[in-house]
């Protein structure tokens, strides 16, 4: 597990770090999936899709890196270019999920041609494999680390992360003592998570009667299993260049599972507004 995958031997050295690149790929597989379902199902222009994604991958971005800033004030005002630096870790999810439902509740309403929440369903499922393949990228990166545990699944500090990364860093630290333990490999449950949901999804789809309620299961489902992993992390607490997630509440409630609140609240709204057509109204 690295934190760079390689380094371009020009212009003194260029390096590709992991975070970044997975980050790609994610939102790639994410993308190419939309894009034939949305054509597919809706007869949306592939192009558009791929735009209103690359849109989305931007705002998502965007809302998870001020998010995490907000979570962190005091160390972002003592270092404000530090928020530039996004291949050192520090996103917070649900911030950039806020950002991107804001931005189409906005914006969507006015495209009539991508069929609003239709089309909303589609992309939930396409941004479930995006997560599904950008979780691996802190798992590779040594980030958003899990607690000690004595899982049979827990994965070796010491034999799988180099020098270096976030989790050796906090795990070297006297207070932790982990370094020759076992972790949670949060990361990973969050991509099986998001696969997971990626199918479920589908299924709800075959059978949903009204558009929406893919979209509306997406939010609920997920606010719920971020919240409840949340519980598993381990990179909570001070400790030098470990990006700490943030807590709300010390030790008590994080970003993660306060902001999971008022998403999940949402997507109930959703679920509660899109009702099946009353056949007895219909001809």
């Amino acid at each position: 597990m690295r934190q760079k995958l390689f380094t371009i031997p020009i212009f003194g050295g260029i390096d590709i770090y992991t975070y970044g690149t997975l980050i790609v790929v994610g939102f790639l597989v994410g993308a190419w999936w939309t894009r034939r379902a949305a054509e597919k199902r809706l007869g949306i222009d592939p192009e558009r899709t791929f735009n209103v994604g690359f849109a989305i991958l931007f705002l998502g971005l965007l809302g998870a890196r001020l998010a995490y800033a907000i979570a962190h004030y005091d160390e972002f005002t003592r270092t404000p270019l530090k928020l530039l630096k996004i291949w050192e870790g520090g996103l917070l999810l649900f911030g950039g999920v806020v950002v991107v439902l804001a931005w189409l509740a906005w914006w969507l309403p006015k495209e009539t041609e991508l069929k609003g929440f239709a089309f909303l369903d589609v992309l939930v499922r396409g941004a479930c494999l995006a997560l599904a393949v950008g979780w691996l990228a802190p798992l590779l990166a040594g980030d958003d680390f899990g607690k000690v545990t004595n899982a049979p699944w827990g994965i070796p500090v010491a034999k799988l992360f180099e020098d270096g990364t976030p989790v050796v860093v906090w795990a070297s630290q006297p207070a932790n003592d982990a370094v020759l333990r076992n972790i949670h490999p949060t990361q990973v449950y969050e991509a099986l998570f998001a696969l997971g949901l990626f199918f479920v999804l589908g299924l709800v789809g075959k059978r949903a009667k009204a558009t929406g309620r893919v979209t509306a299961l997406f939010l609920m489902l997920y606010a719920v299993g971020r919240a409840t992993l949340d519980l598993f992390r381990g990179d909570a607490g001070p400790a030098p260049r470990v990006a700490d997630r943030g807590f709300l509440i010390a030790d008590t409630l994080s970003w993660t599972q306060f902001l999971a609140i008022p998403i999940f609240f949402a997507g109930l709204a959703i679920w509660l507004i899109r009702k099946p057509a009353d056949p007895r109204t219909t001809t």
